[in-house]
């Protein structure tokens, strides 16, 4: 038996009054989530413990089968082993985004954290820049290929959590930039960095076409490194990732997962669904257990636009789960699991963490006989998981 695992972020929501208390995964048309749902075992996963932050590095972990709460690393970490940066002793990797901050009245707001989906050659023209210009040689740069970059610096020790920008869309920075004495050289940098991004050729350019700059970077994402028994090992099978996020595919690479390049994978709505389904067609022909994950309804849900959400929905169901549950069906010994990564409403425009939805097609026994895939499935599935490490478990393991 092969399995294949299907997650799409942004599924999951709160009710809308203004949509007849509907969310945009009922409001979506999905008609093979639907028939999935109708022929298959339902039920809620909670993917993110309370003991932990919320957001995609403590999700991701938990759906490859892996416990937060004794693997979480920290999400500086997981970029570096994407990307392929050793890291000496003594160096603490950090994630350092592109974003677009604007002015409201004494401070300073986040506008865009994905500093208008930031192309790979910009995000490699300012990541050069900050390594040239920033005074500190004991920090350096590394182009992620997009908003999301990493700076390794020595000699750093900061306490507390540093909260990613994804949650701080309209909200000023002041209050999340630590003042206390372990953060002034991480705020000086922020400062430096902001002053070179200002005065950079890039940036003067998208102002003169009445684009907003890229004028800040946002450093976050630290923590322990933590040693992931290899999944192969774990599982008893050979597994396989196919993502355009950099922490997926670190946290895969981590557990010594495959992880091939895709290119038009991009993280965002206009990511080439048809070339992540070709890539996991390929892979099913020699792992037994093969993750797709699509990313793109997370931005959106984050930026509270509704009606973009509702297509990033569609094109999943249409896309990307319509033609692997098929092929699926087709080569007759592969099982499919759909399910959210995380709330990330887009009625809050921050991540929750509520319980979502997930389907198990063909179930083992019976189907549950529910109408469709959407949040009630939460109440009206059969089978409910406390995590989403439980829940990886229980479908690898033949239980569903």
């Amino acid at each position: 038996m092969k399995y294949l695992v299907l997650i799409g972020n942004g599924l999951s929501d709160q009710p809308l009054a203004e949509k007849d208390n509907r969310t945009p995964l009922q409001m979506a048309d999905t008609p093979n989530l639907d028939r999935l749902a109708q022929a298959g075992r339902t039920g809620s996963v909670r993917t993110l413990p309370e003991a932990l932050p919320a957001g995609p590095d403590v999700s991701y972990l938990a759906l490859l089968g892996y416990e937060p709460e004794t693997y979480h690393s920290g999400a500086g970490h997981y970029l570096a082993r994407a990307l392929g940066v050793p890291l000496a002793e003594g160096e603490m990797p950090l994630c350092c985004d592109f974003i677009i901050l604007q002015s409201s009245h004494n401070d300073m707001v986040v506008k865009d954290y994905t500093a208008g989906q930031l192309s790979r050659d910009a995000s490699e023209t300012l990541i050069a820049a900050l390594q040239e210009s920033i005074v500190s040689k004991s920090v350096r740069f590394h182009s992620g290929g997009g908003y999301h970059n990493l700076m390794v610096a020595r000699g750093l020790t900061l306490p507390e959590h540093l909260q990613p920008p994804n949650e701080l869309i309209g909200e000023g920075i002041r209050k999340h930039i630590p003042q206390d004495k372990p953060y002034r050289e991480l705020v000086h940098l922020l400062n430096e960095a902001q002053i070179i991004l200002h005065n950079h050729p890039f940036n003067r350019q998208r102002v003169s076409k009445n684009l907003d700059a890229v004028n800040s970077v946002w450093f976050w994402g630290h923590g322990e490194w933590k040693d992931l028994p290899p999944f192969e090992a774990r599982f008893g099978r050979r597994g396989a990732v196919v993502t355009a996020s950099p922490l997926m595919k670190g946290i895969a690479r981590a557990a010594g997962m495959t992880v091939p390049e895709v290119p038009g994978a991009t993280g965002f709505p206009d990511t080439d669904h048809e070339a992540k389904v070709r890539t996991a067609r390929d892979l099913l022909d020699t792992h037994e257990v093969v993750v797709v994950h699509v990313a793109g309804g997370e931005p959106v849900s984050l930026q509270g636009k509704i009606d973009d959400k509702v297509m990033v929905i569609e094109d999943f169901d249409e896309k990307v789960v319509g033609p692997l549950a098929r092929e699926a069906e087709g080569r007759g010994d592969v099982k499919v699991l759909v399910t959210d990564s995380h709330m990330s409403s887009a009625v809050r425009m921050r991540y929750s963490r509520e319980a979502v939805p997930f389907v198990v097609y063909p179930p083992k026994g019976e189907a549950d006989g529910v109408a469709g895939f959407d949040e009630s499935v939460t109440r009206r599935g059969a089978a409910h998981f406390s995590s989403g490490a439980g829940l990886t478990r229980a479908f690898l393991s033949g239980e569903l």
